[in-house]
């Protein structure tokens, strides 16, 4: 039979410390500064475009990599 756990030990794990307060803008305030979704998708750029402006392994390596 399991031991039943013991309410007066200690835990292992310490409770975190309490959380400083801070000062914080309005949430209107903060997302006034992002974009919509549909300013996001109107910036995205393909995955081919990026792959494409990538260096090549031999432009990395160089011609004298053997």
């Amino acid at each position: 039979m399991a031991e039943s756990p013991d309410a007066s030990r200690q835990p292992a794990v310490p409770a975190p410390p309490a959380l400083p307060d801070v000062d914080s803008p309005p949430a209107e305030q903060v997302l006034d500064g992002v974009p919509s979704p549909e300013e996001v998708v109107d910036q995205a750029r393909s995955a081919a475009e990026i792959v494409r402006e990538q260096p090549s392994v031999d432009d990395i390596l160089g011609p004298d990599r053997r």
